[in-house]
């Protein structure tokens, strides 16, 4: 007999806080679905764990994600009569009925989410379950367009006008870590004020907790807004905000509370970097210099910016390789 209970609630509120540290397989044994009550979670515990093994999460995150997809579905689908067995559970009917039935509290893109999730699960962990093969993905290149100097101003004016304090910090912190420093996503999250630090003269951002440990100088002005922070403990986070291990997207989460007003940029760290880059080329800074501070082994993938920096005529490019 069906529940009118939600079946799949994509909230927080009720994943393991503890597996946060742990390595992906810990995060999937220690997991405990709150939102199941004890009698229906102990039947399907075990077989639900297997289950998730099979999909290699490859994070703590990615393991919690699909604990907590996986749980709620094998939850529903046992006390609708299915069998703990996999290619008899998690079929494409019964992963289709689970979406219309027990997932019509969702919003439409978090039922979209919750069903591309299972159906990529069912994939990799059913044998003989009637699943298509996946179909190839058709990638669209495009190229990240840098914030414009208008841009850029009206994203300070935003930023240095948030109602509180912390959405202040957040906000400017984000700002200045992403144009002065031009750091990647999981490296802007562990960069704390103690990584700032003096080098040469100029404060630098240490880069530690990364497959591309390195000493990034901090483009003016954003160096003073980070130099700010400096009087705080030296294991505070710069971004003011320590990302949970299930956010599927941390920095909206940091700035879903922040005042936005119409026609606000649009902020991703992806074009922040971008940005940063168009930044150096437009100043002219060896092609080793800049592989160096970006952390990245080939040019290739941003070529696309050159478009954006403004090049020389032709009698100064003449001029400038003569050098007379």
């Amino acid at each position: 007999m069906s529940s009118t209970r939600p079946e799949c609630s994509s909230g927080t509120d009720h994943v393991n806080r503890h597996a946060e540290l742990e390595d992906p397989r810990a995060a999937v044994f220690n997991y405990v679905p709150y939102a199941i009550p004890e009698d229906e979670w102990t039947p399907v515990a075990g077989f639900t764990r297997e289950s998730v093994l099979m999909v290699h999460p490859r994070s703590e995150r990615h393991a919690i994600e699909a604990m907590r997809t996986i749980s709620q579905f094998v939850a529903w689908a046992h006390r609708e009569g299915y069998p703990l067995d996999r290619d008899r559970m998690f079929t494409p009917d019964a992963v289709e009925r689970y979406i219309t039935t027990a997932a019509t509290h969702l919003a439409v893109s978090s039922r979209a989410t919750r069903r591309s999730d299972l159906r990529r699960f069912s994939r990799q962990i059913t044998t003989k379950a009637p699943w298509p093969p996946d179909a190839q993905q058709l990638r669209q290149r495009r190229t990240l367009v840098p914030f414009t100097q208008d841009e850029i101003t009206r994203l300070w004016e935003v930023a240095n006008t948030q109602s509180t304090a912390i959405r202040r910090r957040r906000f400017t912190g984000y700002l200045a870590l992403g144009l002065g420093a031009g750091l990647h996503p999981h490296e802007m999250w562990k960069a704390n004020v103690g990584d700032l630090d003096t080098l040469h003269g100029f404060l630098c951002v240490r880069v530690t907790e990364s497959r591309h440990p390195r000493v990034v100088p901090i483009t003016a002005p954003n160096d003073e807004i980070l130099a700010s922070f400096l009087t705080e403990p030296q294991d505070a986070p710069i971004l003011a905000y320590r990302p949970r291990k299930w956010d599927r997207s941390p920095f909206h989460e940091m700035l879903r509370k922040a005042d936005l007003p119409p026609g606000c940029p649009t902020i991703t760290p992806a074009r922040l970097r971008a940005t940063w880059m168009v930044a150096h080329l437009s100043a002219g800074i060896s092609m080793g210099g800049r592989m160096h501070i970006a952390a990245f082994t080939s040019w290739r993938p941003y070529q696309p910016l050159q478009q954006f920096v403004v090049q020389p005529d032709e009698p100064t490019l003449f001029a400038q390789a003569v050098r007379r």
